[in-house]
Order: structure tokens, then sequence, then C-alpha cells
């Protein structure tokens, strides 16, 4: 992590504490938001101590932030994850390249049913509570005494998921009278979000109510709350109508964007980069693209849509079905998990950027905010009335409903005339610079 703007040298006691599993350079989109905001910070005086599962590379620390890594300890769910992955059968096709790659929390092995799948479900999730990240917890939360004794900051901050970094401070944080606000970039126990109803995670009744028990101790014992999404803070406060929540919305720190692609790729160039997991279904996109291929046979050749992340054994087995069932196997390129940088580059050189969210009422994925940061065209795959959907037509991208082919396909062809397509990216909007200012006048109001 590096500061490009100089930092003003304010005489300062505010001192912040943020604990998160996430942080650059780990590469994860979770970790780019206190990522963002603490750089900024910097400006607004505050002196800041980063906690982090992630790994720091040599160099010096940047002007007031201090980032100190907390390896995690391997766990038995470690264990029965890799025993599992010895089972998983992928489904790939080597013209197509190579096969996406699935988050630990969704593998699967063969289908089970009865007593035998449920026994054996519960049994995962246990050994997985409260979330991947649980051989951090007690670690973490000694670190937290050390870092309370110490630094003695003003305010803790404790972003999720992984929701044990709440547990660390909870646990680090005994006896302490530091003020505590937990951020929440997704739902934890409650209000579940529609897309992951499926999840081992929600399906089990052990880590619902674990969860859920976990989720009020934490509650009731922080000051106050973030949430990235207006919605998300809406539906919480009817759970704990006694907690002060405030909404953060993630953003993009424009000065670590690539400039403009030299090089875009020829032709309609369609970019899908992220995880395909729960509801996210690039079915609309496939069906729309090849209704748009066979009104516009002149554009086959230069027509070309990129898949680049991760996917559960479900998501990727539905879209090579789909591939072959639309005839799009030249169309279609999977180019499977790529570094943060490259993905970005990806997004870059595309003429349009597809973001899914659907059934996500309550959030907008972060890639948003980087497909609009780099200028490229954006096509939001979303209810119009959820969190996504608004949020999209305000920084400029386009809304389509998951059922809309034809509409999107009308998108394709908008594109591909240069007509005007009504998609102007607004990045400023969700620039870090600003939203750290808001960050800095919710702290200060808890620091009152």
């Amino acid at each position: 992590m590096s500061h490009d703007a100089p930092v003003p040298r304010l005489p300062s006691n505010r001192r912040l504490l943020v604990v998160s599993y996430h942080f650059p350079p780990d590469g994860s989109i979770g970790g780019q938001r206190w990522g963002g905001i603490t750089k900024y910070l910097t400006h607004h005086g505050w002196r800041i101590h980063v906690l982090t599962a992630a790994q720091q590379g040599p160099g010096r620390e940047p002007g007031g932030v201090v980032v100190e890594s907390c390896q995690r300890f391997p766990t038995l769910n470690d264990l029965y994850r890799r025993i599992s992955s010895l089972r998983l059968r992928w489904v790939s096709s080597p013209h197509r390249g190579p096969p996406l790659e699935s988050p630990p929390v969704e593998r699967r092995t063969e289908k089970q049913g009865g007593v035998v799948r449920t026994v054996r479900r519960e049994l995962g999730v246990l050994l997985g509570l409260p979330d991947h990240a649980r051989g951090w917890t007690w670690r973490a939360a000694a670190r937290i005494r050390r870092i309370l004794r110490e630094f003695r900051p003003n305010i803790i901050v404790s972003s999720g998921p992984p929701h044990t970094a709440h547990l660390a401070v909870l646990l680090g944080g005994l006896g302490s009278r530091t003020p505590w606000l937990i951020d929440l970039r997704d739902p934890w126990a409650g209000p579940f979000t529609e897309a992951w109803r499926a999840g081992p995670f929600e399906q089990s009744w052990i880590s619902r109510n674990i969860s859920a028990r976990l989720e009020r101790l934490v509650f009731r014992s922080a000051a106050g709350a973030l949430t990235n999404t207006p919605e998300l803070a809406a539906a919480l406060s009817t759970i704990y109508p006694t907690l002060r929540i405030s909404s953060i919305s993630n953003g993009v720190d424009l000065e670590r964007l690539p400039p403009p692609s030299r090089c875009p790729f020829p032709g309609l160039a369609i970019t899908y980069a992220g995880t395909l997991y729960g509801d996210r279904d690039l079915r609309p996109v496939l069906e729309a693209l090849r209704l748009f291929l066979d009104r516009h046979p002149s554009a086959r050749a230069s027509t070309r849509l990129r898949v680049a992340g991760d996917a559960g054994p479900k998501q990727a087995e539905s879209l090579y079905e789909l591939i072959s069932l639309f005839g799009l196997t030249e169309h279609v390129e999977i180019l499977g998990r790529l570094s943060a940088a490259d993905a970005l580059t990806l997004v870059s050189r595309s003429r349009l950027s597809v973001v899914l969210a659907q059934g996500q009422q309550l959030q907008v994925p972060a890639k948003l905010y980087e497909s609009i940061g780099v200028r490229v065209p954006t096509l939001v795959i979303a209810s119009s009335g959820s969190a996504a959907g608004r949020e999209a037509q305000q920084v400029g991208a386009a809304v389509r409903e998951p059922h809309d082919t034809i509409g999107i396909a009308e998108l394709f062809e908008c594109l591909l005339s240069g007509g005007d397509c009504r998609l102007e990216p607004r990045p400023e909007l969700r620039d870090y610079r600003r939203i750290a200012a808001r960050v800095d006048r919710v702290l200060s109001d808890q620091e009152l």
C-alpha cells in the first residue's frame, strides 16, 4: 500500500484501528474498501493501524498508516476441504480454456440425498463456523489486545466478511471502553440475501442458529455499524433499532486505476470479471448474445464474451452447458482466475463490462465501481428496484432485468452501431477520496 498524494502534517491524537481479514495487496475485492478509505483518511489527520491476514510486501509503511499482518492458523476444515477436493469432477473442455475454480465454501462432491446429505452438510458447516477465517480469530484477538495497549486507538472498526473480524475485536477488546464500529460489506446472519439462500451455510440449521446468536452478541457490544448500501442499513435498523447505523458506499481509488487502454479488443468485446455463485447467472447475457449474432451475422467474427473468475461447480457446469446450448463455443472464452491487475486490464480493453447482481436486493457488487472507474460502459443485470439497480443508474451504468433478453441484445446493437446508449460512467461520485471525507465525519461523531 502506498500513498501518491502528500499527507498534511496535522498534529492529531486521532487514532483508528481497522481490523479486516482482507487488505491490499491480497487482491481480494473485499480488501479494497478499507485500503482506499484508510489511504485518504490520513489526509484528515488520522493515524491508522490496520490488522489483517493479508501478507505485506517489503518496504516502508505509508504515511499515517501501519499495516500489521497476522497469519491464519490452519484448521480441521482446511483438511476437510482438501480431502473433498480430491473427489471433485470438473466439467471442462480444452478448447474453452481453463476450468473455473470454486470458492471452498461452495464446493460439493456428488449428489447425496436424505439424511446422509443433511448430516454431511451440517458436519461440514460445523467445521467451518463462523466462516473460512476461523483459524484467525484467537490469534488476531491477542494482537488486538497488544495494539490497544500500545497504540491506544480512539475508535475501532472491524470489517467483514469474513465476519471473524468482528469476533476477534469482541474477544480482544474485552474490558476496553474504546468505541467500536462494525462494518458490514455483506449481510451476516440476517437479513439473508436472496441470492445466497441455496448456499451450504444458509441451508444449515447449525449455521443459522449460531450465526444469529453471534451477530446479536456482536451488535449489542458495538457502538454503531456501517453498511455499504442504505438498503442494508434500513433492513438492519429493523432488527437493531437502538443501534446507530450509517451507510458508506464502496468506491474506487481513481489514482490506482490503469490509464485508458491503447489496445482495446476489436469488435464487440464483452467481459465478465467476477465470481459466479448463488443466483449470479450469465444465461441472460448468453441468450442475448445468441439473439444479437442471429440479427447481425456480419458481427460474428469480431464478437467475444470473455469470462474471468471463480465459480461453484453448479455454476461452472451450467455455464458450459449454456455455451453449448446456444452454440456460442466460438464466441465465449473462459479465462479462469486472473490477478486483480490482469482482470482490471481485461475490463479496460473491453467495449462492455457486465456486472451480475441477481437476487442481491441489499448489495452492490464492488466490481461495478472498478468498471465505472476505468470508464468502460457497464451493464448491470439486476432488478431495477434493488440496491445494485439504483446504484448503477446513479453512477452511469445500464440496468437490465434478468429476464430482459431483448433489452440486453438491443444494448449490444447500440454499442455496435456507435449510437447514443446513454452510458456515461461517473467514477468521481464514488472516489475513495470523497468517501473518506464522509467516513471522517462518522468517526468524528463517534469520538464525541
